[in-house]
């Protein structure tokens, strides 16, 4: 009666220990797949998902994007003024006029328009008693002066006329009653009448 118990538990715990053994493959066979269905997360894939349709700046038909032209174009003005005529005042500048009318007292009286606005003049007579065309010399450096003298004679700007190195033979007695060496510019007064006569009433 004894042997046959104890070949009855021997039975059970083999039983047992097969029944273990197939537990654990199960667990394990469990296990290995819950790890494939995580590698499949839907939520995984939603999230790549979502990060390529944020890259994709097409639009919904595939087109490529728009290209947006930012260029500036600045166009620039430039302005030219011409630089103001600089002259020295009138009581620098000497200016001889010479009479080349043949009208007595001609050159003393366009002098006088001069002297009126301050210029230091003298008059004098030309070596001819006529002269043709009326002449405004200046010597070098009192361009813009001669300027300021013509204006101021009412004649025209293209009188001007660099004065050559014989000026002073152009005028009688240049050394009466001063020194017209030093002088700046000459007017000489023609009979052309491009330089009025201020007080023509006074010729006769």
């Amino acid at each position: 009666m004894t042997a046959p118990h104890g070949h009855s538990a021997g039975g059970g715990s083999a039983g047992r220990a097969i029944l273990l053994v197939v537990a654990a493959i199960a667990v394990g066979a469990f296990l290995l797949a819950r790890g494939f269905d995580g590698a499949d997360d839907p939520a995984a894939s939603a999230g790549n998902g979502a990060s390529q349709d944020e890259t994709d700046t097409g639009d919904e038909n595939g087109d490529e994007p728009a290209v947006v032209d930012t260029t500036t174009t600045t166009t620039t003005t430039t302005t030219t003024t011409a630089p103001p005529i600089v002259t020295r005042p009138p009581g620098e500048v000497k200016v001889a006029v010479a009479n080349g009318t043949g009208d007595r007292g001609r050159a003393g009286r366009t002098a006088g328009i001069l002297n009126a606005s301050g210029y230091v003049t003298a008059a004098k007579n030309t070596e001819q008693d006529r002269v043709g065309e009326s002449v405004i010399y200046y010597r070098p450096g009192y361009g813009d002066d001669a300027k300021a003298v013509a204006s101021a004679l009412g004649a025209p700007a293209d009188l001007l006329t660099p004065a050559p190195a014989t000026i002073m033979t152009l005028i009688r007695n240049p050394e009466t009653p001063q020194d017209l060496e030093t002088f700046n510019i000459f007017v000489v007064v023609g009979t052309d009448n491009v330089i009025l006569d201020p007080d023509p009433v006074a010729a006769g």
